[in-house]
C-alpha cells in the first residue's frame, strides 16, 4: 500500500521575524511528530544539548525522533534525501532565508513526488511591522511574504500591530501553530488565494566576515551600530575579550540596527570565527569587518 504524502511546511518571514524561534520550540515538543527540518545554518539552531542524540555530517538526530538537516547549495536535492529515508518523517520544514519568497521554495517542493503540496507559514515580527512595510528596499518583499502565505505566525504583536497589519494588508490569512497545520482534517493549503508570484529582485548578497582573533567587546559594539546602512542581517559566532583578559564565545544576532551578544552554546562555540552578513545590494563598497577580521567571498541571493 502506498504511503500517504508527507505534509510540507515552508517557514518564512522577514529576515529577524523569529522563524528560528519557532521552530526550536516546536523542536522541544513535537507531539510525537517524527519531523526533519531544512535549515541553512546548523550554527543558528540552538537546539537543547538533552535533545541531541547524535551529530553526523550534515545531519543531527534528536531523541524525540526529529532532525536537523543543513539545504547546504541545492535545496531540492536535499528534500529528495530527506523524505527518502528510512523511516521516512512524519512531517517536512524547511526554514527559508528571510530575504526569501516562500512561494518559490514551495514551488521547488513540488517536485518532490513524496510531498503533499507545501504549506508557508509566515512570521511577522510586530515590532518591525510598520518599518518594514514603509522601507521602500523591502516592502514589496515584506508584502509578499505575508500575502503568499497560508498562515502567520505572529510574533511581539500588540494593539498598534494587530491594528496595522489589518488596516495595510487586504489579502490575510489566518493565524496558526506549527502544529495546527498538521492536526488531522487541517486543511491550511490554499489553493490561489494570493499570488505566489515573486516580486522582482531586491538585490541582496551573502558575504562571509572571519574573525580568528577575539575582540574586545567595545571595539564590537562599536563596528555594530557604525555597520553602513543597508546591511540587513548579521549571524554568527565572535570570540569576545569581555575584559580582565576573559575571553568568551558570543553568538552575534544583528537585525536592521538592533543587535544581540549572547553567550554561545560549546555547539555553537565549536564554528566561532564566522558571521555572515546579508547586505542590500550597493552596500558592500562600506562593509568591513570587525577589528581582525576579513572580508570573505560574497554571493548573489535568489528570492
Amino acid at each position: 500500500m502506498s504511503r500517504a504524502p508527507i505534509p510540507a511546511i515552508v517557514v518564512g518571514g522577514y529576515l529577524g521575524a523569529g522563524k528560528t524561534t519557532l521552530i526550536n520550540a516546536f523542536l522541544r515538543d513535537p507531539g510525537g511528530v517524527r519531523a526533519t527540518v531544512l535549515v541553512n545554518d546548523f550554527g543558528a539552531i540552538n537546539i537543547d544539548a538533552g535533545l541531541i542524540e547524535n551529530a553526523r555530517g550534515d545531519t543531527i538526530a534528536l531523541t524525540n525522533g526529529c532532525a536537523c538537516c543543513s539545504i547546504g547549495d541545492n535545496l531540492l536535492e536535499a528534500a529528495l534525501a530527506a523524505t527518502g529515508a528510512a523511516p521516512a518523517p512524519d512531517l517536512l520544514l524547511v526554514e527559508a532565508s528571510g530575504v526569501a519568497h516562500p512561494g518559490r521554495i514551495a514551488d521547488t517542493l513540488s517536485g518532490v513526488a513524496a510531498l503533499a503540496p507545501a504549506t508557508c507559514l509566515s512570521v511577522v515580527n510586530g515590532a518591525r511591522l510598520a518599518r518594514n512595510a514603509r522601507d521602500k528596499f523591502i516592502a514589496r518583499l515584506f508584502a509578499a511574504q505575508i500575502e503568499c502565505a497560508d498562515a502567520l505566525s505572529l510574533n511581539r504583536f500588540d494593539d498598534a500591530a494587530s491594528r496595522f497589519l489589518r488596516e495595510n494588508f487586504t489579502r490575510l490569512p489566518p493565524t496558526a501553530a506549527i502544529g495546527d497545520l498538521i492536526a488531522p482534517g487541517a486543511r491550511p493549503h490554499r489553493q490561489g488565494r494570493a499570488s505566489r508570484t515573486p516580486p522582482e529582485s531586491t538585490g541582496y548578497r551573502s558575504q562571509t566576515l572571519t574573525v580568528p582573533s577575539p575582540v574586545a567587546l567595545e571595539t564590537l559594539e562599536r563596528w555594530l551600530r557604525d555597520l553602513p546602512a543597508g546591511v540587513e542581517r548579521l549571524k554568527g559566532v565572535v570570540a569576545v575579550d569581555t575584559g580582565a583578559g576573559v575571553v568568551e564565545p558570543r553568538l552575534l544576532s544583528f537585525s536592521q540596527g538592533s543587535y544581540d551578544l549572547t553567550p554561545a552554546s560549546p555547539k555553537q562555540a565549536a564554528i566561532s570565527g564566522r558571521i555572515i552578513a546579508i547586505i542590500r545590494r550597493g552596500a558592500e563598497a562600506g562593509m568591513a569587518a570587525p577589528e581582525g577580521g576579513r572580508i570573505g567571498q560574497s554571493c548573489q541571493i535568489s528570492n
